[in-house]
C-alpha cells in the first residue's frame, strides 16, 4: 500500500503549500507590514524545521513532534471547554490554535510516511475532530476551519488504511 501513503503524503504537502500561500496572503492583507511578517513566521519557521528533521532526523524529530500534537490537543480542548474566552483571542488574533494545527500537519505526515503511520495517522484524526468540536462552540470562522480540517482528516485515514493493509514493519531504523 505504498501508493496510500504516497497519496496521502503529496495531499498534505500539497495541501502545504496551497494553505501557506493563501496563508500568508490573508495575513499581509489583514493585518500590515511586521504583525504579518511576525505572524507567518511562527508557523513557517516550526514547520519547515520539523519537516527537515521529520525526514532527516527522526528521533529528534518525534519527541519535538509529540510535544507539539499534545501541546495543540490541549489547546484545542480548552477551546471546546472555554469557548467565550477563545472568541475574544480568535476574533483580535485569528485562528492561532488552527494556525498550528496546519503547521504540525506536514511534519506529521513526513514522518508518518516511513514510521509509526498507525499512530500518526491517530493523531491527524484526533487533531481534526477536535478542532471541528472545538471550533463549532466558538465563533471562529467555519470556512477556514474546514479548509484546514479536511486535508488534514483525509491524510489520516488514508494512512490509517495503508497501516492495516501493509503488512510491512513501520518500526525503520531511525537516526
Amino acid at each position: 500500500m505504498e501508493n496510500v501513503r504516497k497519496l496521502a503524503l503529496y495531499l498534505v504537502l500539497g495541501f502545504a503549500i496551497l494553505g501557506g500561500l493563501i496563508t500568508v496572503n490573508q495575513s499581509i492583507s489583514d493585518h500590515g507590514n511586521l504583525f504579518s511578517f511576525i505572524f507567518t513566521a511562527a508557523w513557517l519557521f516550526p514547520m519547515v524545521i520539523g519537516c527537515w528533521l521529520a525526514w532527516r532526523r527522526p528521533m529528534i524529530a518525534f519527541p519535538l513532534l509529540m510535544i507539539w500534537s499534545m501541546s495543540v490537543l490541549g489547546l484545542l480542548i480548552w477551546q471546546a471547554l472555554a469557548p467565550s474566552w477563545w472568541n475574544t483571542i480568535l476574533n483580535s488574533d485569528g485562528p492561532i490554535i488552527t494556525t498550528a494545527m496546519f503547521a504540525l500537519t506536514a511534519p506529521l505526515a513526513i514522518y508518518g510516511y516511513q514510521r509509526r503511520t498507525r499512530f500518526v495517522a491517530v493523531i491527524l484524526i484526533g487533531l481534526s475532530v477536535l478542532n471541528m468540536m472545538a471550533t463549532a462552540n466558538t465563533d471562529a470562522n467555519a470556512g477556514s476551519t474546514l479548509k484546514i480540517t479536511i486535508p488534514v482528516l483525509g491524510a489520516g485515514i488514508l494512512y490509517l488504511i495503508a497501516s492495516f493493509v501493509d503488512k510491512r514493519d513501520d518500526s525503520v531504523k531511525e537516526k
